[in-house]
C-alpha cells in the first residue's frame, strides 16, 4: 500500500479510530500497560485532558483512514514538571514498517520544541525493540530501566525510560 500519508492535527471525529488502534494494543500486546480497552467515556476523558492545545495529538491518514497517531501528554500533575512531556505513538498493525512512526515522531518533536517543552520522555516496554530503535534514531537516550513494574498476560514487564533534551528556546 503506497497511498500518500498525511499527518495532521487530530480532531474529535478521529477519536473512535484512534481508540480502535490503541485498543488493539491493549488487547493483544504488552506495549500498552492498560488492562482493559478504552470505552467511549474513557476516550472522552482522554480527549478533554488535551488541555486546550497544550497536549495535542496528530493522526497519520491514508485514504481518509486513521492508520496511526501520536500525542504529547502531561508527565506529572506537579507544576515543576510543566516543561516535560511524555510522547506516545501508536500505529495500526497493517500500517507498520512504512515510516509512519518516524513521521509522527518528527511531528511530535517539532511541536514540543516550539511549545516551550525542555524534555520529552517515553516509557517503553523493554522488549519493544522497534520503539526503542525509533527513539534512538531521533537521539533519545536511555536513562534507565524500571524492573518488574508492569504485569500483563501473566508476565512481569520492565520499562525503559528514554528522554530527549530539547534545544532551549527564548520562551524558557
Amino acid at each position: 500500500m503506497n497511498a500518500e500519508i498525511i499527518i495532521r492535527p487530530a480532531n474529535y471525529a478521529d477519536l473512535p479510530a484512534m481508540m480502535q488502534i490503541l485498543n488493539h494494543e491493549i488487547k493483544h500486546t504488552v506495549n500498552c500497560f492498560r488492562m482493559r480497552p478504552m470505552t467511549a467515556g474513557d476516550a472522552e476523558k482522554w480527549w478533554k485532558a488535551r488541555e486546550n492545545g497544550r497536549y495535542p495529538a496528530w493522526v497519520a491518514m491514508r485514504q481518509e483512514q486513521v492508520v496511526g497517531w501520536g500525542s504529547v501528554s502531561r508527565w506529572s500533575a506537579y507544576e515543576a514538571y510543566d516543561g516535560t512531556a511524555e510522547l506516545s505513538i501508536w500505529i495500526a498493525p497493517e500500517a507498520r514498517r512504512q515510516g509512519l512512526g518516524k513521521r509522527l515522531m518528527q511531528t511530535l518533536i517539532e511541536f514540543a520544541s516550539g511549545a516551550s517543552f525542555r524534555v520529552l520522555l517515553s516509557r517503553i516496554e523493554a522488549e519493544n525493540e522497534a520503539s526503542i530503535a525509533l527513539h534512538v534514531a531521533f537521539d533519545f537516550s536511555k536513562v534507565g530501566t524500571l524492573s518488574n513494574v508492569g504485569e500483563k498476560f501473566g508476565r512481569l514487564l520492565d520499562v525503559v525510560i528514554m528522554e530527549l533534551q530539547l534545544p532551549p528556546t527564548s520562551q524558557h
